[in-house]
């Protein structure tokens, strides 16, 4: 298991980071994880005001240690803006800091607009529980059912993908195929080239590798089987029954396309300290990281998650929590102490699952050029939290790690 203390080195850092669940070849947020962790621990603690920073003891109180940890997220980055909401039976509270960019002094809030990046994905595998109880798919289908002829589909040694493999990130495909810039318009057909072109790392459906392309394709398959351009499609299954009106993609096939009133509530992304524009992210594999939202509009998803709203699409979301697979432990670097219990990371649809076979957490964080994203909850508790930070993963330093361990496993 990973262990944090004040000699890991600036490599040992990086390798760490490396293993997080990525979308877009950035690495998740580590930084974003821990914010997490530790306001899913003091749900019924936190309280806006900021007071001095206490001491990372075993005895510190949930509280002290999430003062402790905004008061490093203003010290270390203070340069970018940060949302964090929370819920629990007792409602909703939202923290925020920063402002909306360097040109809009806006302070960010609930309301305001971010790339949610992989927290997408969980949207189109609810649209796969969605598309099986309507008896449109199957989760056993093969894939070249749905895709042109044309498309060569890779296989391994004569197995085929299938849709549940690839919202279980089981395909074999990796994360993108060789050659693969991001942030470059490919057309639909040169992302099937690609895929005709990739070979696949395993068997499909027997070990978990994270593949962005992979989640993609799934989306994009239900939107060939649908009939409907997946934006549209997410819209009418879920945003629309969920009251998600700032939730959108804002792009098209070929361009970032934002309105005026989007500009004006979007938190701009930054990477080394420098505000960045939004990365574009061809057509064919938008079901991968393509959404924008607002904390307020994720605590909303979040209420339909743990049950604390009862809307027509409750059981299809239920459906995606199942565990369908054990996730690699080598590539979690944040299991359940093993000096404590046996702790196991499993994967549903699309969902991650973190368990000490006891207590159960189910999440999935993002990062994409200039920003980094998680959404958390644990079930049994019907608790939660979303994180919303105009910060690259790259750029979260080591010091914000320092109080987690001490808020997870206190």
């Amino acid at each position: 298991m990973v262990q944090f203390n004040q000699k890991t080195s600036n490599t040992s850092f990086k390798l760490l980071t490396s293993q997080l669940y990525r979308t877009k070849s950035r690495t998740m947020s580590l930084g974003l994880l821990l914010i997490a962790t530790l306001a899913l621990s003091c749900l019924s603690t936190m309280r806006n005001n900021v007071i001095a920073q206490p001491t990372t003891s075993q005895s510190a109180t949930a509280k002290e240690l999430s003062i402790l940890l905004l008061n490093k997220v203003k010290r270390y980055l203070p340069g970018v803006s940060i949302v964090v909401g929370i819920i629990s039976p007792n409602g909703t509270q939202v923290y925020s800091y920063g402002n909306i960019s360097q040109a809009n002094s806006t302070k960010v809030d609930g309301n305001t607009i971010f790339d949610i990046a992989s927290i997408t994905k969980t949207f189109t595998t609810t649209l796969l529980a969605d598309m099986v109880k309507r008896g449109l798919v199957s989760l056993d289908d093969p894939i070249g059912k749905y895709l042109p002829a044309t498309v060569k589909i890779p296989t391994y040694n004569g197995h085929e993908i299938t849709l549940k493999d690839l919202a279980t990130h089981t395909s074999g495909l990796p994360d993108f195929p060789a050659g693969w810039i991001r942030n470059h318009t490919y057309t639909t057909q040169q992302v099937y080239s690609f895929l005709s072109n990739t070979s696949l790392v395993s068997e499909p459906g027997i070990k978990a590798n994270y593949s962005d392309i992979g989640m993609g394709l799934l989306g994009h398959i239900l939107s060939i089987k649908a009939g409907v351009p997946y934006p549209q499609l997410v819209k009418d299954r879920i945003l629309n029954v969920l009251g998600m009106d700032s939730t959108g993609i804002a792009m098209n096939s070929t361009a970032i396309t934002l309105s005026d009133a989007l500009k004006s509530r979007l938190a701009k992304g930054h990477i080394g300290g420098k505000e960045v524009n939004l990365e574009f992210i061809p057509d064919a594999i938008q079901p991968a990281g393509a959404l924008h939202s607002t904390a307020n509009d994720l605590l909303k998803y979040l209420a339909a998650n743990i049950g604390l709203i009862h809307t027509s699409i409750s059981d299809l979301i239920q459906e995606t929590h199942l565990i369908r697979h054990e996730y690699p432990r080598e590539l979690d670097p944040f299991p359940f102490p093993s000096n404590k219990s046996l702790s196991v990371s499993y994967i549903g649809l699309g969902w991650f699952i973190e368990t000490n076979l006891g207590t159960e957490v189910i999440q999935h964080a993002g990062g994409i050029d200039g920003y980094s994203t998680l959404i958390g909850f644990n079930p049994t508790k019907q608790e939660g939290v979303v994180i919303l930070c105009s910060c690259d993963g790259s750029d979260i330093p080591l010091p914000m790690i320092e109080p987690w361990r001490s808020l997870l496993y206190r």
